[in-house]
């Protein structure tokens, strides 16, 4: 039996017996796990992975074998799955860029003038964090929460949270164009 008549079986059966939607996952989990990680950063891949086969499974009535496998309209649902990371990515960044605003507004006194907006360098160089780096970053910038509280929030150890914030300050200082410093020199504390 081809894989074409095994995923048109397996997907027209499971309308009716939906553990057998099973076959398909298994014929076809590996190859668009390969290309969501290749679109994707190594913290999402997998989630996104998991979410084309959820889709697949709910939109399974619409199904049309056109194609010698169901791997054409995996692939398009794939698509979809990482456009819709990039839309939420981008969202999510926008409200970021608004968090910086209110922030700014919030601690300028009364009267200050004008608000200054978040630099676009700046909103490119989060970008380029992985997403694990940005949130804890974020956590411990602009959530103001000490590396224990990260921790917890998170469900990760200390340590990964203070790695966390230590590469994603050098690769923002780096993208930034200035010079490397630590997080005593970043407190003011005079080195011996």
């Amino acid at each position: 039996m081809s894989a074409h008549s095994e995923d048109a079986r397996a997907i027209e059966r499971s309308l009716h017996e939906p553990e057998a939607f099973a076959a398909v996952y298994r014929r076809h989990a590996g190859t668009i796990l390969r290309y969501t990680r290749s679109r994707l950063s190594a913290e999402v891949a997998e989630d996104a992975a998991h979410e084309v086969f959820v889709r697949a499974f709910r939109q399974r009535r619409t199904y049309e074998p056109r194609s010698a496998t169901a791997m054409p309209w995996l692939y398009g649902i794939a698509a979809n799955v990482i456009a819709d990371l990039h839309r939420q990515e981008a969202r999510h960044l926008r409200a970021l860029e608004r968090m910086v605003w209110d922030r700014v507004d919030d601690a300028a006194p009364e009267g200050a003038g004008p608000r200054r907006p978040i630099a676009p360098e700046l909103v490119a160089a989060l970008q380029d964090l992985s997403s694990a780096e940005r949130e804890t970053l974020l956590l411990a910038v602009w959530g103001e929460l000490s590396y224990d509280e990260i921790a917890t929030a998170l469900d990760i150890p200390s340590g990964t949270v203070r790695s966390r914030v230590s590469r994603a300050r050098v690769r923002l200082q780096a993208a930034l164009g200035r010079p490397e410093t630590s997080p005593a020199q970043e407190n003011g504390e005079a080195h011996a």
